[in-house]
């Protein structure tokens, strides 16, 4: 009994033991491509490719990683709601005495402008640093302002745009640098200017002075034909985007100044001798296109988030036919601008420029998404109360004091509009004492509370 007993146990284990020996056909499979990989000879040159490959893979992660992305420092508004503070307002600001405002005055003064900006609902100013070859800030590449320092023999005493951009910013303000391209100082104010700077060296040398800086009405200007002219405004937007904590660069209306072919003549016949096909006009407007997008590309280098616009005359037959600006294409193709502000400064009245055709012709021109509309508008007429240009509508800002608001309502219609910018700051208050400007208080106290609650991002 035992012995049949040992023998079922026997055999039982014999059973089981098979039965664990046979796999699944899933495990079939998976055995039979581990046994074939295993058993393929491998060489040494494969050992080696594989090793390479293997270590090239990882590099290649490593340097393909994207850089940490730059943070975003700048403060815009997808609303603009901006106000242009000219060297008009800041003139008796900055000076006091023929010389320099000293620093807490001017500091106190400066306050009470940005504070007023604030109430008034803007969230952007338009600063002016550079309006005739000058600066309003210590530079290494124009001399010193004298609207700032009293005279051009005159150096800073302390930085005021320092001071403006810092207090701008504690109020959640964004700041860009509005500077003036072509037009300089008059031949007077020039021979003042220290011999440090480039464009007194220009000025000085009979070679090159002619050419780089025509006058025109006895005001000298900048001709952008010549490179290194250009380059010079370049240099100076840079050095303005590197010194300061600037939300963009803002670029105004004063291209070239005159139609006369005798402005650039020697450029000119330099170019076509050269081989250059373009008549003038079309040569100028690709002097002033060159220099708009160098100053993009110098805005877009020098920090993320940083905004380059131009605010060009509101009549655009103007601007392209007299002023030589490319507006067309600076509005249809990437790399150029990040808004257009055209000075719209008319009413609804006016004979040949009325303000909704004249705004919705340049939304017309706007072809890529990468360039916004801001439309500007001024209290000047607010002010006088007459447009001697406006035909039968000369007397409209004098019949009505509504103006604005209606521009201002107009402007939600534009598909295009990101906001306004208001010239200037004078036609609120006078800069040094505070006090209202009496002549366009109807005007403001129609549009100003509309300003607040206004945006034209619909959702």
């Amino acid at each position: 009994m035992k012995k049949t007993v040992s023998l079922i146990l026997l055999l039982s284990a014999l059973f089981l033991a098979a039965c664990a020996a046979v796999p699944t056909t899933a495990e079939t499979e998976t055995t039979a491509e581990i046994t074939e990989k295993e058993t393929e000879p491998v060489t040494e040159t494969e050992t080696e490719t594989e090793a390479v490959t293997e270590t090239e893979t990882e590099t290649e992660t490593e340097t393909e990683a994207p850089p940490p992305e730059e943070e975003d420092k700048t403060v815009n508004y997808k609303d603009v709601k901006a106000l242009w503070i000219s060297q008009y307002d800041m003139s008796n600001i900055f000076v006091s005495g023929g010389k320099q405002r000293n620093k807490e005055e001017f500091t106190k003064l400066l306050n009470r402008v940005l504070d007023n900006t604030v109430k008034n609902h803007y969230n952007t100013i338009i600063f002016q640093v550079r309006p005739f070859a000058d600066s309003m800030y210590p530079s290494e590449v124009y001399p010193p302002s004298y609207i700032v320092t009293g005279s051009y023999a005159n150096a800073h005493e302390y930085d005021p745009f320092e001071i403006l951009v810092e207090e701008a910013h504690a109020r959640n303000l964004s700041v860009q640098a509005w500077i003036n391209p072509m037009r300089a100082m008059l031949v007077k104010e020039i021979k003042l200017v220290s011999n440090g700077y480039k464009i007194k060296q220009w000025y000085d040398d009979k070679t090159v002075s002619s050419k780089y800086l025509p006058v025109v009405s006895d005001r000298v200007y900048l001709n952008i034909g010549e490179p290194e002219v250009r380059q010079l405004i370049v240099d100076g937007a840079a050095e303005i985007l590197a010194k300061y904590d600037v939300d963009g660069l803002h670029m105004d209306d004063y291209f070239y100044p005159t139609t006369d072919e005798s402005f650039d003549k020697q450029s000119y016949n330099e170019y076509k001798a050269n081989g250059g096909k373009k008549n003038l006009a079309a040569y100028r407007k690709e002097c002033l296109s060159e220099l708009v997008k160098a100053l993009y590309e110098t805005t877009k280098a020098s920090g993320k988030g940083r905004l380059y616009g131009i605010s060009p005359a509101g009549n655009m037959q103007t601007v392209i036919n007299s002023h030589y600006a490319d507006v067309k294409k600076w509005c249809s193709e990437e790399g150029y601008i990040d808004y257009i502000c055209p000075q719209v400064y008319f009413g609804f009245e006016h004979k040949s420029v009325p303000f909704d055709k004249t705004c919705d012709n340049w939304q017309s021109i706007i072809k890529t998404d990468s360039v916004k509309l801001i439309i500007g508008m001024s209290l000047g007429k607010a002010k006088s109360g007459v447009d001697q240009y406006a035909g039968a509508g000369k007397d409209e800002w004098t019949n009505h004091k509504d103006v604005l608001l209606r521009c201002l309502q107009y402007t939600e219609t534009l598909e295009k509009c990101t906001g306004v910018a208001y010239f200037c700051y004078q036609y609120f208050y006078n800069p040094v004492s505070g006090a209202e400007e009496s002549a366009t208080k109807a005007e403001r106290k129609n549009f100003v509370p509309y300003l607040e609650t206004i945006t034209w991002h619909k959702a």
